[in-house]
């Protein structure tokens, strides 16, 4: 027994370190595949935005320094970044204004550290998730078959979404304390209340915008139209007005891209757009959905208002935090603005009266002019120009199928990040771009080069 007992207690106490042995050989394991394969990295991203997803509030470790779930793919990516950096030479694959964007950020985030504390690494964080990520996969040739690979991931985060949400208004629905706890997150004051935040939903509209991609060029696919209809449904109830209007952008971008380069794209289109109406109306007829509509009304009617609302109050903290930033008269803060952990402490004026308010912007513009200045902003929009740019020329030229979808995609971005912000899950969608940039830069130089090396013989 005595054995047994010194056994069981060298057991657990050794086990702590096993288990730090065995995570530190698994993101080894991880890093090391990530060299040559940015499948697997990104597809452990996804797994972590969905376990943050399905949480109810976000989950972090005190360590001395809070570390969140984002934090392990930062472990994971970085080592295969600096390999595919240093030793196979792809510095020059990430364009150069990306690379000031960072250099810019990391700055600010160094001087937010002297004088933020940690509070600077928090605001820090979601910029650089994104800009790491999209920058890992810039170190990856881009071509039709490879963007097409990634699809997978939107898909795979929206039916994600999809499930948590289902899950969460079932168990609103039987239990009451599980319905408590939904109050917290958004309540609309219907059964079918936003039990998921802005940023996953707008990965489910751009999941939306795959399976109609699919639908258009393939009518043939029958789960492409299942997911069409569920993910449309889904954020239609949800009730996120400006996850709406960025879908709504981003589909008519689609019909456009796709009607120049498959001439019966629209044809297809109004096949869809039929049947969604006969489920619509079926639903409409049956009564069952009265309370969602009333709320749905309510919304539009919310957004379209002109003297309250969300929007109106958001419209009105982008004027206050625009005029602090016109106010400072400081140089430094019109080039790269103000250190992170700052804050954005403003005073703004509702319904209730003024009030002090110092949560981030909700705009994702006005936050780089403050994390970013004038530097960073035109650098991220120069990467969007260049990117629009190429993507035009691709589906003018019908050389690339998957372009009218990454523009859809990208538009939708454009407009969400309006009334929004930066959400770690986008680094897909920019890495893409990024690869796609330096592709077509490339490309152009091998047409510039390719008569002085045909004189050469």
């Amino acid at each position: 027994m005595e054995i047994l007992d010194t056994a069981l207690l060298v057991f657990f106490s050794t086990m702590p370190f096993v288990i730090v042995i065995l995570i530190a050989l698994m993101l080894w394991v991880f890093s090391i595949a990530g060299i040559n394969n940015p499948f697997f990295t990104i597809a452990m991203m996804v797994f972590i935005f969905l376990c943050e997803t399905s949480l109810m509030g976000p989950f972090a470790l005190n360590l001395g320094l809070w570390v969140y779930l984002p934090d392990i793919f930062v472990l994971l990516v970085l080592p295969a970044f600096f390999y595919r950096l240093i030793a196979l030479n792809k510095i020059s694959m990430i364009p150069l204004a990306w690379w000031l964007l960072g250099v810019v950020q990391i700055s600010l985030f160094a001087w937010g550290l002297m004088v933020n504390g940690t509070a600077a690494g928090v605001d820090y964080r979601p910029h650089f998730y994104v800009w790491l990520g999209a920058a890992y996969l810039a170190t990856f040739n881009y071509d039709e078959d490879w963007a097409k690979r990634f699809l997978i991931f939107f898909t795979a985060m929206g039916l994600g979404v999809c499930i948590i949400a289902y899950y969460r208004w079932v168990m609103g629905a039987i239990d009451y304390h599980f319905y408590q706890e939904l109050l917290r997150l958004d309540s609309t004051g219907v059964s079918f209340e936003r039990v998921v935040a802005s940023g996953p939903m707008f990965m489910t509209a751009c999941a939306m915008l795959v399976s109609l991609y699919y639908v258009i060029i393939d009518r043939t696919k029958p789960l492409a139209w299942i997911l069409t209809l569920l993910f449309g449904l889904t954020i239609l109830a949800m009730q996120h007005r400006s996850v709406w209007v960025a879908t709504i952008a981003g589909v008519l971008a689609l019909i456009w891209g796709l009607s120049l380069v498959r001439s019966n794209a629209t044809s297809k289109l109004f096949s869809i757009s039929l049947v969604f109406v006969i489920l619509l109306l079926i639903g409409v007829a049956s009564g069952q959905f009265n309370g969602v509509l009333n709320s749905i009304d309510n919304q539009v009617i919310s957004a379209t208002s002109t003297t309250s609302g969300t929007f109106v109050g958001r419209v009105g903290g982008w004027q206050s935090l625009l005029k602090i930033w016109i106010d400072s008269h400081s140089p430094v803060t019109y080039l790269v603005g103000k250190p992170f952990g700052g804050g954005y402490e403003r005073f703004e004026f509702g319904d209730l009266g003024g009030k002090s308010v110092g949560y981030i912007p909700h705009n994702y513009y006005v936050h780089l002019l403050y994390r970013g200045g004038l530097i960073g902003l035109f650098a991220f929009l120069w990467v969007i120009w260049r990117a629009i740019k190429v993507l035009l020329s691709r589906v003018r030229g019908k050389q690339d199928i998957v372009a009218p979808l990454l523009l859809a995609i990208l538009i939708a971005q454009l407009i969400y990040f309006i009334p929004y912000e930066l959400d770690y899950a986008q680094m897909i969608l920019f890495g893409l771009l990024l690869s796609l940039i330096t592709s077509e830069k490339h490309r152009l130089q091998a047409i510039k080069s390719a008569p002085s090396v045909f004189k050469s013989y």
